[in-house]
């Protein structure tokens, strides 16, 4: 029964764990095709925002309590990521996202 219990466990964390990878993925290739990346690029941006992602996650344990420093710290992971990211795609390429970005908040509006 231990064994059974144990399993069923298991099971449901790697389930947990494979539709946050989902949400990741699914980012990532809708910011692929908006920054018209290559392969080598979409997955390197795959690893930016996972590598975000789990600091996030990190974050939000470590500061449960504290919702004011964790807004801080998380804003500073964010910053990271942008600049990482911009790293990345590079100055053209970079302005297709924020020309889209710009582009979903008016729709928004």
């Amino acid at each position: 029964m231990k064994k059974l219990l144990v399993i069923v466990l298991l099971l449901f964390v790697s389930i947990t764990q494979a539709q946050k990878n989902q949400k990741a993925v699914a980012l990532a290739d809708k910011l692929s095709n908006v920054m018209e990346f290559d392969k080598d690029q979409s997955a390197k941006l795959l690893e930016l925002i996972l590598h975000r992602n789990n600091k996030k996650r990190a974050l939000r344990k470590e500061y449960a309590d504290d919702k004011d420093t964790f807004k801080v710290k998380a804003k500073e992971v964010e910053k990271a990521y942008n600049k990482d990211l911009r790293v990345l795609a590079g100055k053209e390429k970079f302005k297709l996202l924020i020309a889209y970005r710009k582009a979903k908040r008016a729709a928004k509006k």
